[in-house]
C-alpha cells in the first residue's frame, strides 16, 4: 500500500516542478490575511533561489531549500478594507508574480464532513434571498477542491468575493458564520472551507498523530486488515479501482441525463478511498497548513456515529484539535463545533447517535478553548443535511463574539445539565448555561426518561418549576437517573429564554454500547 502511494506523490510532485517563483495555491487573487498575528506566506523555486515577498510595505527575503520549499513571516498587520497586492520576486525568475485584491481581517477555517461541504445552491428553497441579495466585497471565501488521492486532476484554489454568481457556491454553513460576523465587527472576514461529505474525523488526521498512541493505530491496522481482507496486491487494488471509475462515471452520466441511475456505487477502501485514515489530511488540509487563521469552525461526526464509532470519538476529536493547533502554531486556538442535529427515523432507538453527541459534549467540558452549538431543534427527520444553515452558521457566530472577540456576557450556549437530585417519586435536575432562564415547551411526546433500580428507561413527564426541572413517571415510583433527548431523533422542548437548545444528557453511568468500537470496526 505504502509504495501505490509513494507512486502517487511522485506523479504529484512531478507536474509541479520548480521553474519560477511560485506560491502556494492558497494564496491567490482576492484572498484575506489575518489581522494581528504573523502571517506564513510560502510557495516554490528553484532550489538556492532567493526569494523576496513584498506587501503593505514589508519585504522579506527567503532562500528556497534544496527541495524547492521556501518560507517567510509578514509581521503583525492592522485591518485593511482596501485592497493592496502581495508580490513575490525571484532572483533568477524573470516575471515577479503579483496577487491583486488582498485584505487583512479575520480569517477561519471550516472543515468537516457535507453538513460543512454544502453549499448554498442546495438549499435554495429557503437560501435563494441570501443569494440574490448577496453583494460583499469584504467577504470571501476559498474553498479547498476535492482531491481524493494524490495525483488526482483537480481545480486550482481561487479566493471568491461575495456575489450572487459565486456565493451559490460557497459552504451554507461557513457563508452564515462569516456573514454574522462581518455584520457584528464590520472588518473583512475570509473563509477557507477544506471539507468532504461521509468522511470520518479520522480522515483529516496525520499519519503522525494516528501513530502516536495504541488507541489510534488500531484504526491504522484495522484500515489495513480491510484493505489486504479485499485485495491481495496494490496492483489487485488498482485494477478493482479503474474498473470501480467506469461504473462510478457511468452513474454520474445517468444522473446528469435524467436517466434512472440505481443506487450509488460503493467504493471498496484501499489507498484511494476518500474516507481512508489520513487520506484528505495529505491531500487537502496539507494545502492550507499553516496558513495563519484566527481558527476552526467544525460539522462532522455524523459518519463517525453511523460507523458506531461514536464513544473513541472523544478520543479521536481531540486528538484532531490538538493536532490541527499545532500545525496552525496556534495551541489555543479556538476551536467551535456543530453537536449532531436531530435525524430519522422517528422509530430508530439505537445509541449510536446521542453516544456521540455525548462525546461531543465531552469534548467541550474537557478541551480547552473548544466550544460547541447545539442544534437539535435544526434537524429534520428525513434529511441528514438540515436546511437551518443559517442557524448553524449564527449560533457559531455567537461563540466566536463569546469565546474570541470579547462579549463576555453574550448568551451564545444553551442549557447543560448541572447536578441531580433524587426524592421521593421525583427528580430535580438544575443545569447551567440558562441564559435569562429555563423555558420547558409543552409537546405531546416528552423528550425526557427516567429509570428505576433496574435501569430500564420509561417516557416521563417534565415539569418547570423554580428554575428546575422536575421529572416523574407513574410506573416508576423510585427514580434513580434521568435523561434527555437520548434518541437520534426527537422534538426538543427545554430551551432557554433566549431561545437556545438544552444538549442531550444522561444522568447515569451505565456502559455505553459503542464503547469498545472503532473506526472501520464494523467492515
Amino acid at each position: 500500500m505504502r509504495r501505490i502511494i509513494s507512486v502517487f506523490l511522485a506523479s504529484f510532485y512531478a507536474v509541479t516542478a520548480f521553474a519560477v517563483v511560485k506560491p502556494a495555491g492558497i494564496f491567490t487573487d482576492s484572498m484575506v490575511l489575518q489581522r494581528g498575528e504573523d502571517v506564513r506566506v510560502w510557495g516554490t523555486a528553484e532550489a538556492g533561489e532567493k526569494v523576496t515577498v513584498a506587501f503593505a510595505g514589508q519585504i522579506k527575503d527567503a532562500v528556497a531549500g534544496k527541495d524547492g520549499r521556501w518560507m517567510v513571516t509578514l509581521a503583525k498587520m492592522d485591518v485593511c478594507t482596501q485592497g493592496r497586492p502581495l508580490v513575490f520576486k525571484g532572483s533568477a525568475t524573470a516575471q515577479p508574480v503579483e496577487l491583486k485584491d488582498v485584505l487583512v481581517g479575520e480569517v477561519w477555517l471550516g472543515g468537516g464532513q457535507s453538513n460543512m461541504d454544502t453549499g448554498m445552491a442546495y438549499y435554495r428553497k429557503t437560501t435563494q434571498p441570501d443569494i440574490t441579495s448577496a453583494n460583499d466585497p469584504l467577504l470571501r471565501m476559498l474553498t479547498i477542491p476535492r482531491l481524493e488521492y494524490a495525483g488526482q486532476n483537480t481545480n486550482c484554489p481561487q479566493w471568491r468575493t461575495t456575489t450572487p454568481q459565486t456565493v451559490a457556491g460557497f459552504s451554507a454553513c461557513a457563508y452564515y458564520f462569516a456573514k454574522n460576523l462581518r455584520g457584528k465587527l464590520n472588518i473583512p472576514v475570509g473563509i477557507i472551507n477544506c471539507s468532504v461529505g461521509a468522511t470520518p474525523a479520522e480522515a483529516w488526521m496525520s499519519r503522525k498523530t494516528m501513530e502516536s498512541s495504541a488507541d489510534l493505530k488500531r484504526i491504522l491496522g484495522g484500515y489495513e486488515k480491510v484493505y489486504r481482507k479485499a485485495f491481495a496486491t496494490d496492483e489487485e487494488y488498482r485494477k478493482y479501482y479503474d474498473e470501480y471509475m467506469v461504473v462510478f462515471n457511468e452513474f454520474l452520466r445517468k444522473l446528469a441525463a435524467g436517466e434512472p441511475a440505481g443506487p450509488h456505487p460503493q467504493q471498496k477502501m484501499g489507498p484511494m478511498n476518500y474516507r481512508r485514515p489520513c487520506g484528505l489530511h495529505e491531500t487537502m488540509l496539507s494545502q492550507v497548513i499553516p496558513f495563519t487563521i484566527r481558527g476552526v469552525i467544525w460539522y462532522q461526526g455524523e459518519n463517525n456515529a453511523n460507523d458506531q464509532a461514536g464513544f473513541h470519538y472523544r478520543t479521536v476529536f481531540p486528538a484532531l484539535i490538538q493536532e490541527w493547533r499545532q500545525e496552525f502554531q496556534r495551541n489555543e486556538m479556538p476551536f467551535l463545533f456543530v453537536q449532531l442535529a436531530t435525524y430519522g427515523p422517528a422509530r430508530d432507538e439505537t445509541p449510536l447517535w446521542p453516544e456521540l453527541r455525548e462525546s461531543q459534549s465531552w469534548t467541550e467540558d474537557n478541551v480547552r478553548n473548544a466550544g460547541m452549538i447545539v442544534l437539535v431543534d435544526g434537524g429534520e427527520l428525513d434529511n441528514i443535511h438540515p436546511f437551518s444553515k443559517d442557524k448553524a452558521g449564527y449560533r457559531l457566530s455567537l461563540l466566536a463574539r463569546n469565546m474570541v472577540y470579547g462579549e463576555k456576557d453574550l448568551v451564545c450556549r444553551g442549557p447543560r445539565v448541572k447536578a441531580k437530585k433524587c426524592e421521593k417519586g421525583i427528580i430535580k435536575l438544575t443545569f447551567k448555561d440558562t441564559g435569562s432562564g429555563l423555558e420547558l415547551k409543552p409537546e405531546a411526546i416528552s423528550a425526557f426518561e427516567v429509570c428505576g433500580k433496574d435501569g430500564k428507561y420509561v417516557p416521563a413527564e417534565a415539569k418547570l418549576v423554580d428554575g428546575k426541572i422536575i421529572v416523574s413517571a407513574k410506573s416508576v415510583s423510585e427514580p434513580q437517573n434521568a435523561r434527555y433527548g437520548w434518541r437520534k431523533w426527537f422534538v426538543p422542548t427545554l430551551f432557554n429564554k433566549e431561545g437556545l437548545p438544552a444538549s442531550p444528557f444522561r444522568t447515569d453511568d451505565f456502559p455505553l454500547v459503542t464503547k469498545d468500537r472503532y473506526y472501520l470496526d464494523k467492515l
